[in-house]
């Protein structure tokens, strides 16, 4: 009998940790909204990093961190949604070596992500 509640206590917990649908998104904005870096990887596949924004300059060892990597534009939508609605999204690389911007294309595919995650997206400078 002690077997079995706790049994019933362990799965109660795991529930409970559990977030619940559609509450993984933060109800706040980031303080200084979030910064966007993009650049291909050796076999030229688009990466990005999304990163809480700050009064520093990053370096590029910081934003292309192993656990800062989101591969492709498929998973920088599943990003996008992941932020607070309406949060800022500046993408500018800040004159650091070792980045890129997409073509128009892609470029247009990740604007229309942002908007349908509710994200406020800053592109970079014209002329890229």
């Amino acid at each position: 009998m002690k077997l079995a509640w706790l049994g019933v206590l362990s799965l109660m917990s795991v529930v409970l940790l559990l977030p619940a649908h559609g509450q993984d998104r933060p109800g706040q904005k980031a303080f200084k909204g979030m910064e966007l870096y993009s650049w291909k990887d050796s076999i030229g596949d688009w990466m990005f990093a999304l990163l809480p924004g700050t009064n520093r300059l990053k370096t590029v060892v910081e934003v292309k961190k192993e656990e800062n990597r989101i591969p492709g534009v498929r998973e920088l939508e599943k990003s996008f949604s992941r932020l607070a609605e309406g949060e800022m999204v500046l993408w500018s690389h800040r004159d650091l070596d070792g980045f890129a911007y997409p073509d128009d294309r892609t470029m247009a595919d990740i604007v229309s992500s942002a908007k349908g995650a509710k994200v406020e997206l800053h592109l970079p400078p014209t002329g890229k």
